[in-house]
């Protein structure tokens, strides 16, 4: 069997800036960081957990210590890991843990449930040792406070951001609009197989920058944010409401066996939820049980990160190759 990794670093513009170049060497680390554990331990689970993980912990990515700031200004994390042979954890609402994906792992091996939220979420992490969430780093409130200003100066582009103005208009009598910025959508996942056959997916968010308190995203929605079979593995990024409704990552799973191939059913699942929920909502990542990777996005851009046949670590957040093309 083939060994296989892909990560993402999230879907969106990734417009040129700082925090763009430290993402990106982020996820160039973190890939390399994936394999090593992949070869190391034979274990798919162990290698998503792992590339995950160094994700959450970059704080250049909307996960972890680099999670997005909410309306309040205040954090909460979601994360889902999933794997093919019986492995299925999550959480949400998630306050005070630094890494929510080991998190959602204790619950797919230590409880009979499969989705945990909230305070008693971060308590499952404290009574484990789990590392604590540190201060958002300045760059996160960097973001917010621009996020503030747009939102003062009415400057709303998106459906999303529209309809998110239009309920606190109605709610509080805000007379002021509200723009969700360009990459709230980067969201951090990744998906593997190892030599034993076992597909392993993980995906983690701090969701959408100036979401209301208490909205949980796709991210720990199986099926949605991520998922995993016998047939493949699959992670998925963009705005949580539009993926929930469109349930790439099961769709995938649904498609796979007529076409017997990863990068024909990303792009067949693709053209389906793009013509459901619209461009500019998503993208997702894949491998099949034969060790294929794939991606597919209908947003301007995604960060991706694997490694090729000759061994050298690719990272790209605009990746030509397989895009299909928007609707």
């Amino acid at each position: 069997m083939v060994k296989a990794l892909i990560l993402h670093g999230g879907a969106g513009s990734w417009r040129e800036s700082k925090v763009k170049e430290k993402a990106i060497e982020a996820v160039r680390n973190c890939t390399m960081e994936g394999w090593r554990v992949l070869n190391a331990t034979n274990n798919s689970v162990e290698a998503v957990i792992a590339s995950v993980a160094c994700m959450e912990d970059s704080g250049y990515l909307n996960a972890g210590a680099g999670s997005v700031l909410d309306l309040n200004g205040g954090r909460s994390l979601d994360a889902g890991i999933m794997s093919s042979n019986g492995l299925l954890g999550a959480v949400a609402g998630v306050k005070r843990i630094r890494n929510p994906v080991k998190l959602a792992r204790i619950i797919a091996e230590e409880t009979p449930h499969v989705l945990i939220v909230g305070e008693e979420a971060d308590n499952y992490g404290l009574l484990r040792n789990l590392p604590l969430l540190p201060p958002p780093p300045l760059h996160v409130y960097e973001r917010y406070v621009e996020s503030l200003r747009k939102l003062l100066s009415q400057e709303v582009k998106t459906e999303y951001g529209g309809k998110l103005v239009e309920y606190l208009a109605k709610n509080s009598n805000v007379k002021h609009a509200l723009k969700i910025i360009a990459d709230a959508g980067d969201t951090v996942g990744a998906v593997a197989i190892d030599d034993n056959q076992v597909l392993a997916a993980a995906t983690s968010t701090g969701g959408v920058s100036l979401k209301l308190p208490g909205r949980v995203g796709d991210s720990p929605i199986p099926g949605a944010g991520f998922y995993a079979s016998n047939n493949i593995a699959c992670s998925a990024t963009g705005i949580g409401e539009y993926i929930i409704r469109a349930m790439p990552c099961l769709k995938a799973d649904l498609e796979y066996p007529h076409l017997g191939d990863a990068w024909g059913t990303a792009q067949t699942i693709l053209r389906k939820v793009t013509e459901t929920v619209g461009n500019d909502t998503m993208g997702f990542i894949l491998v099949d049980n034969k060790g294929r990777i794939a991606y597919a996005y209908n947003t301007e851009a995604m960060l991706i990160g694997y490694v090729n046949e000759k061994g050298e670590v690719i990272v790209d957040e605009k990746p030509s190759r397989h895009i299909v093309k928007q609707v």
